[in-house]
């Protein structure tokens, strides 16, 4: 009877420890996955008749005071968190800001609400015009051109993370409209993904490897100490 009081004190100590606290999602099932002080590390690179590449950094320096409309009917009406952008060194990009003019088309978002793609899918279709939605099960990305002139246009792409939300690779291109030749191209890339990480997983389980590891430690200690009994 001890053994199995032992055994059950045991299982209860574990679930204590799987059940996290998260935050409330919409009933359109809408969070955020990024919270104030999230970091992103990104590459910039310059492509064509001027060549660049710099290491920066991005981050979360506050989030809308708002909550996530529920219902949310509109792309528009997603509250923006504050981000700030710099170099490797800490010092501020100034007018290489300008550099994510293409966003604009998708009101300068770089970081949108998580878990429900579909819906957010549905909203920017509205927003664009020959837009070519990409997904990943890790990202979610949105492609679209803008006629330059005659001969050339720009080729526009912004990819974010299932995860949190956040840009994961952001790309303007000038291409010859006849051979879709690139002239000139500026990409962000968003450094460390996957990673050695199964961003597949769910959330709730990514949360909770370490105590799951736990767990079955302890069960596994418990199996061995019964069985000397």
């Amino acid at each position: 009877m001890k053994r199995v009081l032992s055994i059950l004190c045991a299982l209860s100590i574990i679930t204590m420890f799987l059940v996290t606290p998260v935050a409330a999602a919409t009933s359109q099932g809408l969070e955020w996955g990024v919270q104030t002080g999230s970091e992103f590390d990104f590459t910039l690179t310059i492509s064509g008749t001027s060549e660049m590449t710099e290491d920066m950094f991005m981050n979360i320096t506050d989030m809308p005071a708002a909550a996530i409309p529920d219902p949310l009917t509109s792309w528009g009406a997603i509250p923006e968190p504050d981000i700030g952008a710099y170099w490797a060194n800490g010092t501020d990009i100034g007018l290489y800001a300008l550099l994510f003019i293409g966003l604009l088309a998708l009101g300068s978002r770089m970081v949108v609400p998580v878990g429900n793609f579909t819906l957010l899918s549905d909203l920017i279709a509205v927003e664009l015009t020959g837009e070519d939605i990409k997904e990943t099960s890790t990202t979610w990305g949105i492609e679209w051109s803008v006629d330059k002139n005659a001969t050339h246009e720009y080729k526009y792409s912004a990819y974010y993370s299932k995860t949190d939300g956040f840009l994961t690779d952001y790309r303007m291109e000038l291409l010859e409209s006849a051979s879709s030749n690139v002239v000139e191209s500026v990409a962000f890339t968003r450094k460390g993904l996957p990673g050695g990480f199964d961003l597949n997983l769910p959330p709730i389980i990514q949360d909770n490897l370490l105590y799951i590891g736990i767990g079955v430690g302890v069960l596994v200690i418990l199996a061995v100490v019964c069985r000397k009994r």
